[in-house]
């Protein structure tokens, strides 16, 4: 009785899958495109799929599969990504199938290479997005487990899962309220008192700066040592008060950050899927460098970035020599903007900053000779790339000391250059102590040292990252990249929600205060079940 019970629901299957298999041939044939409960699908990436598979379905039929990859894209919110987009209709067997499959395809694709790519929203962004078979994967999880699958999609690297927990930890703070408004008294000192202070301690306090379980009014030590991490963590000056910066900050709402937070590991999915062990970055938002050391931070030193107008690219790119001495061949759109005007106002202008002109004045290059005052200052790091940015020393170093240090043309000033020079020469024989770094530059001549191997260097762009001791920071979208990227998300999901009409748009608050980017809402509902092709 159980053999012909087993071989009765086995021929039940086998003639449901036939069924499902010849309406999915059906509805995957033609050229037109296909929409089930609002959705736009791509018919003929679908269609490809399928016939491979000779239009035998993956979930339906397979409730465990099926009921894996529901479970799978309910994870979607701990990346940051927006569950709508990959939310499941409730349509026919056949039209649930195409859906899953479409919703698989997105989601592996969202954890692999992130929703959208940032070169085709910035202008000077080239990092390259990982590449990803998205047939490929689908492939796997058609005979294995689908979680593990996507799980092996998502970004393996630390920093990223320690985002994530940020993120888990922010939208609690979130869904909770977050924390209340410290209102603007003026500055707020060690020794001050008052209904403010109280505000503050609590403020502090939800985020785990203070332990402080009855708020008083007095700013004592304990607020004054809270408010100094505070700032540290937000790369603001560190000096234990409350001033505009400090009172900015403690003043975005957790919301904000929450959002922050989701930029940032879309960003980390679309970077490098491994990491070289040993690598220069320059975070571009903190104006730090980062020295890693066979996968150990081995020094970092402050960077001048630069300024608003004039953006450090996102890039990697391979230094492969330094230059001691360099001379500065000043880009033209400079000598037009800013030193021509100096010339006409002070005839020795071009002289007492030993600039000369190279070839018929005024009709070719200019060059700023080297020395003490030269603009590159005694070092500069070739790292060959498309813009034709670097990292080198400078003639004004008390600069490094401003928090705010986004003041360059696009290169990268670096606060310690002869420690650097010392670790991208080390075994190069005349290069591998201070007083023979000291002695090259001493000469006064310009010489280009190979480097004994290339080294790869990243310039990116965190705003929210965790620190190596386990605390979230926080910086500011300098470039408004941040905005970009949230606004190219949010347009993505509108698009991919059951939705009809599309979510109008509404202006969200962002990283920067008194900033806002068009996005749109979030979708109001399902649309009715159904295929539909236009």
């Amino acid at each position: 009785m159980l053999v012909v019970i087993g071989a009765l629901i086995m021929c039940a299957s086998m003639a449901r899958a036939e069924g499902v298999a010849d309406d999915l041939r059906s509805l995957l044939s033609g050229e037109v495109v296909l929409r089930l409960a609002g959705r736009p699908l791509d018919r003929p990436a679908l269609a490809r799929i399928y016939e491979t598979r000779d239009f035998a379905p993956i979930w339906v039929g397979s409730p465990e599969r099926e009921a894996a990859l529901r479970a799978a894209l309910a994870e979607a919110p701990a990346h940051g990504l927006d569950p709508r987009a990959f939310a499941i209709p409730d349509v026919g067997e056949s039209e649930r199938e195409v859906v899953l499959t479409d919703a698989f395809l997105r989601y592996a694709g969202a954890l692999a290479h992130g929703r959208v790519s940032a070169g085709e929203i910035e202008e000077d962004w080239a990092l390259h997005r990982p590449d990803f078979d998205a047939a490929a994967a689908l492939e796997r999880a058609a005979v294995s487990d689908v979680a593990e699958v996507l799980h092996a999609l998502a970004p393996d690297e630390p920093r990223y899962v320690r985002l994530q927990a940020a993120l888990a930890q922010y939208e609690a703070l979130a869904a909770a309220g977050g924390w209340p408004t410290v209102p603007n008294v003026g500055k707020l000192k060690l020794g001050d008192s008052g209904p403010a202070i109280i505000k503050l301690r609590r403020r502090l306090a939800i985020e785990g700066y203070l332990d402080d379980p009855i708020p008083s009014r007095d700013f004592d030590e304990a607020v004054e040592d809270a408010v100094k991490r505070f700032q540290a963590r937000q790369g603001i000056g560190v000096d234990g008060r409350v001033g505009p910066s400090t009172l900015e900050a403690l003043n975005r709402p957790a919301s904000v950050r929450v959002e922050q937070i989701k930029v940032n590991l879309e960003r980390w999915r679309e970077s490098p899927q491994r990491w070289p062990a040993t690598r220069i970055e320059v975070n571009v938002p903190a104006a730090w460098l980062t020295v890693v050391d066979h996968g150990e931070t081995a020094f970092g030193m402050r960077a001048i970035v630069g300024a608003e107008n004039h953006p450090t690219p996102v890039l990697r790119a391979y230094m492969n020599a330094v230059l001691f001495n360099p001379p500065w061949n000043v880009p033209a759109s400079i000598v037009k903007k800013e030193i021509l005007p100096h010339l006409r106002q002070d005839p020795r202008y071009l002289e007492r900053n030993h600039y000369v002109w190279l070839g018929r004045p005024r009709a070719s290059a200019m060059q700023q000779l080297p020395g003490a005052d030269n603009a590159l200052g005694r070092i500069k790091f070739e790292l060959p790339n498309l813009y034709d940015v670097y990292l080198h020393d400078t003639s004004t170093h008390p600069l490094f000391s401003r928090v705010v240090r986004t003041l360059s043309h696009g290169c990268v000033r670096l606060e310690e250059p002869r420690q650097l020079a010392l670790y991208v020469l080390a075994g190069k024989t005349g290069f591998t102590t201070e007083e023979e770094i000291d002695g090259a530059i001493g000469l006064g001549t310009t010489q280009r040292v190979s480097l004994p191997r290339t080294l790869p260097v990243y310039l990116i762009y965190w705003t929210a990252f965790v620190d190596d001791d386990g605390g979230v920071e926080f910086r500011d979208d300098i470039y408004g990249r941040d905005l970009r990227l949230a606004a190219a998300m949010a347009k993505r999901d509108a698009e991919e929600w059951l939705a009809s009409p599309p979510p109008a748009a509404v202006a969200v608050p962002m990283v920067r205060a008194g900033t806002a980017v068009v996005v749109p809402a979030a979708a109001p509902g399902n649309a009715s079940a159904g295929a539909v092709t236009e």
